[in-house]
């Protein structure tokens, strides 16, 4: 007889949101989930953990209990300037789910670092390309162009129509 291969514990899949940046003296928001192919949705607990990027030093840990959805966890004010990551790691109750890990990595630092004083976020060096769009001028020539085109076609042609006799 061959061993069973198939294992009586259902797969899960861990899923993390975090911001790709935050903002300086914000707190850190991080949403959690365990999605599993089941009726029942998979109940444990979730290790939460933001570790400063490079050399790993752990900086803020938590362990929540779950029991499907989303789980909204309130990190703290991290300093500005640095890379960071979150490692969540989902561990269920009973043998019924396997565990799952993933990871995200994040920022904080001020989004308007890179804009001037006076920038509006759509010109040059702001957070919207400068796209070289033609000025209204120039549209407006067009179109009239264009519709002059097209008046001097239908006048042609009812020129050469022929007229019954």
């Amino acid at each position: 007889a061959a061993p069973d291969p198939y294992s009586p514990s259902a797969e899960t899949e861990c899923s993390v949101e975090v911001p790709s940046v935050v903002e300086p003296g914000d707190r850190v928001v991080i949403r959690v989930s365990v999605a599993s192919n089941t009726p029942t949705p998979p109940t444990g607990e979730i290790d939460v953990e933001i570790l400063a990027v490079p050399g790993g030093k752990s900086l803020f840990s938590k362990t929540v209990a779950y029991s499907g959805g989303v789980k909204r966890i309130v990190g703290p004010a991290l300093p500005d300037d640095e890379k960071y990551e979150v490692t969540t790691r989902f561990r269920p109750s009973d043998d019924s789910f396997l565990r799952c890990r993933v990871n995200a990595l994040f920022a904080v630092d001020n989004a308007t670092d890179n804009n001037g004083p006076d920038d509006n976020d759509n010109g040059p060096d702001g957070l919207l390309p400068d796209t070289g769009g033609p000025a209204m001028l120039w549209l407006l020539l067009g179109v009239g162009l264009v519709g002059g085109g097209a008046g001097a076609v239908v006048y042609s042609r009812r020129r050469s129509a022929a007229v019954p006799a």
